[in-house]
């Protein structure tokens, strides 16, 4: 039986249709909560009497069948429509949890119509070198031994290695073929396009993915910068790219900011661990890894 089938058959057997009367939902809302506890109830139940439980299949069908029922009823009473919702609700899942070996960056790089001199270079090696003066530690990023943005420091009272944080902006374009403050210090802004210079690779843009980098280098410090972690909090992605969701980088899915925040950290773990090193970036087969 197709969704859309059963969610019409559905609300033929519903004793409260009026869906401009608010109790009409409460009877759906209670019953999802009531359905729950009912099956959590039935486990607690297999795990105390193992197979004793002779009916535990049998009940949990019919439970997960009447939350699929006032499921529907929810969606029905909203003018939802079920089939949809399992569509977009799958779409997700495969987004964000992609089976081993799928490829995971599937959005185009958004210069590669774009003329050499404003595409990101597809192949390039970094050096990070880093100089103490004044006690201060501070880090020169440089490609073919030319000074890439500026001398940067922690700008923080501990030593807490933000001064590596251009890794992060590197990884942003390696992985998602996005950085507009990539794009500002290396002087390949897409001016043939007055229109994407502005607004895609202007000041608004490359200040929202500073704010991104600082935003999740909060959270990555209390998270020992993502060592030995495989997955990046949902939440934080969904606020990453709800400030993004003007720009381009909005095509690209959580999978992919994922891949970037982690890549980016694993490399940064590295330049701090090193003091320092080489770094390659490539955004042919979107990854960015440290050298040495």
């Amino acid at each position: 039986m197709e969704l859309n089938n059963y969610q019409e058959l559905a609300k033929e057997h519903d004793q409260n249709s009026n869906r401009r009367i608010l109790n009409s939902y409460i009877i759906p809302l209670f019953g999802i909560i009531g359905e729950t506890g009912a099956l959590i109830s039935e486990f607690k139940k297999s795990f105390r009497d193992k197979s004793g439980h002779t009916k535990f299949l049998v009940n949990v069908e019919e439970i997960l069948g009447n939350i699929l029922w006032y499921s529907s009823n929810i969606a029905t009473k909203m003018n939802l429509n079920l089939e949809d919702i399992a569509n977009k609700n799958i779409q997700k899942i495969k987004e964000r949890f992609p089976k081993p070996g799928e490829i995971i960056c599937v959005t185009e790089l958004f210069d590669s119509e774009y003329k050499d001199g404003e595409k990101i270079p597809r192949s390039m090696i970094l050096e990070f070198r880093e100089e103490i003066k004044n006690k201060k530690k501070k880090i020169k990023v440089l490609v073919d031994e030319k000074l890439v943005g500026d001398v940067l420091t922690d700008n923080s009272y501990d030593d807490d290695g933000y001064r590596y944080h251009d890794i992060f902006h590197f990884a942003y374009a390696a992985i998602l073929g996005w950085s507009p403050v990539v794009r500002s210090i290396m002087g390949i802004k897409r001016k043939s396009n007055p229109l994407i210079d502005e607004i895609e690779d202007g000041a608004r843009a490359a200040i929202i993915e500073e704010a991104i980098s600082a935003f999740v280098y909060q959270f990555a410090k209390d998270h020992k910068f993502y060592e030995n972690i495989e997955k990046v909090d949902n939440q934080l992605i969904k606020t990453i790219r709800n400030l993004s969701s003007n720009l381009e980088v909005s095509k690209c899915n959580i999978a992919e900011w994922e891949v970037a925040i982690l890549m980016g950290y694993e490399v940064f773990r590295k330049l701090i661990k090193n003091g320092g090193g080489r770094v390659k970036v490539d955004l042919n087969n979107r990854e960015i890894k440290f050298i040495d």
